[in-house]
């Protein structure tokens, strides 16, 4: 009987996910590639350290391995088609890249060795690798998916032309990523990712890389995962030393991918173990969605049986203390009795149009509405990494309904021209403290001259406040 609701288990999670299962037997490959000894420009000093190490971790975790060290473009060119190819028609492929990287109109560019010293902007998309172009080539190919890493994100290393850098001064730019492809980057947009964290720093690896590399071999980590644990790490470190480096990920899969599958020690199949034996690894559900799912499929009801049935179901849940309340109220409906004292959460109260708003930046109304309605003025809530020069939050406002926070945010593009935008937000207490894992940055396209929306609830109650996290690839960079 285990071994069935096992099995039925698997299925459906299956199901939850759309097919997306990661299977043993499948084709993994990676390309890393390490450039150090530049011909013409700064030299480096730990990328290939950072290409040797992560490419030893993706052999152990079972990926078909190309590392190439200190190539040039013809090279590089060669490398990536072989690597496209392998992955073509449904393989899983990682590439990592550590070495020089530039942002040229805000478009990728990562430096062979070879390269010389351009004159102008037109150089340099003729004698380096444009990213935008890999990821069309994978796209493509049609792989099941990819994970691209770069660890480039470094000071411009191109001399000035007439007091002039050619190309941004710092870091990388935001990218827009295809269907089934996940980008890390060692540092936000326009920010610069540090190779040591002082004079005494004696790691082989930059500071990105070292806090990466360990991530690779943990079983049950997923990509997305493994990039939080080490930006917290490698936030940490570069503000010890007074640096700002914040690792970013671009996502537009339905799912995660894991280095190495590690499902529960209770759903995992005796034969698993046996040497020789291969198992098919279905990727975990989040259990916070899938209870977020059942909540939101019963919190408009009028029934209490629903809500016992959560509260049977998540004793412990993020809601059981608003469905316990609604049990109550509506049990004391039903017995209507008259000296009975007022039910703590009304059943009137559940299907109320009228939710507490106010417009971030206006003065509240008395009395003043909960947690997040309450603080603060539209300013106080953007987190904009780096000043937007087009595009503007126009009007904010956080709505309180089922004890959820609810956002609506519109932008308005001040340009004639289509502008990309990433946001995200993160959710707090009342305190100021972080109720909910970062989320992963979500792409918009705000038409010229136009406005768009965006609406969100908040994924726990415990959120009381909010800030909207903004990037734009026309942003000024704050520095």
């Amino acid at each position: 009987m285990k071994h069935t609701l096992r099995i039925g288990l698997s299925l459906l999670f299956f199901l939850l996910l759309g097919g997306h299962a990661m299977a043993a037997t499948e084709h993994r490959v990676a390309l890393v590639i390490g450039n150090n000894d530049y011909q013409n420009i700064v030299k480096l000093e730990k990328a290939v350290n950072d290409a040797n190490a992560v490419a030893a971790e993706l052999r152990k975790v079972g990926f078909e391995v190309q590392v190439y060290n200190n190539i040039g473009q013809k090279k590089m060119n060669q490398a990536i088609n072989e690597f496209v190819q392998k992955v073509s028609a449904g393989g899983v492929g990682v590439f990592f890249f550590a070495g020089h990287g530039l942002q040229i109109n805000n478009q990728n560019f990562l430096v062979p060795v070879d390269m010389d010293t351009p004159r102008d902007t037109a150089d340099v998309a003729d004698q380096a690798i444009s990213v935008p172009v890999l990821q069309d080539k994978l796209a493509d190919a049609k792989a099941k998916y990819t994970l691209l890493v770069l660890d480039a994100c470094r000071n411009n290393p191109l001399p000035k032309k007439a007091g002039r850098s050619i190309g941004s001064t710092r870091g990388l730019a935001m990218t827009n990523s295809p269907s089934g492809q996940t980008v890390l980057y060692s540092a936000g947009a326009n920010q610069e990712a540090l190779d040591s964290l002082g004079n005494n720093d004696k790691s082989p690896n930059g500071l990105f890389t070292r806090e990466f590399l360990p991530t690779i071999s943990q079983p049950g980590i997923s990509s997305t995962e493994a990039l939080k644990k080490t930006r917290s790490m490698v936030i940490q470190k570069a503000k010890s030393v007074g640096h700002e480096q914040q690792p970013a990920i671009y996502d537009q899969t339905d799912g995660d991918f894991y280095f190495v599958s590690g499902p529960a020690p209770a759903q995992a199949s005796a034969s698993a173990s046996a040497p020789g034996n291969t198992t098919t690894v279905v990727q975990a559900v989040d259990p916070k969605a899938i209870e977020l799912s059942f909540w939101d499929s019963i919190k408009d009801s009028k029934q209490a049986a629903d809500y016992q049935d959560y509260l049977t179901k998540y004793p412990n849940g993020q809601f059981a203390p608003l469905a316990s309340r609604r049990v109550a109220a509506m049990s004391q409906t039903v017995s209507r009795s008259s000296d009975a004292a007022p039910a703590p959460y009304a059943p009137s109260a559940v299907a109320s149009s009228e939710p507490t708003q106010v417009a971030m930046g206006a003065a509240p109304p008395p009395p003043p509405p909960p947690a997040a309605s309450s603080g603060g003025s539209m300013a106080s809530k953007l987190e904009e990494q780096g000043k937007m020069n087009n595009l503007k939050v126009t009007d904010l406002r956080a709505t309180k309904r089922d004890n959820l926070l609810r956002i609506q945010a519109e932008i308005t593009n001040l340009s004639t021209g289509n502008q990309q935008l990433y946001y995200r937000f993160k959710w707090l207490d009342q305190d100021g403290f972080t109720v909910w894992e970062d989320e992963p940055w979500k792409p918009m396209i705000v038409y010229g001259n136009q406005k768009q929306v965006i609406n969100v609830v908040s994924p726990t109650f415990k959120a009381t406040d909010f800030r909207l996290q903004l990037q734009s690839p026309d942003n000024r960079g704050n520095n």
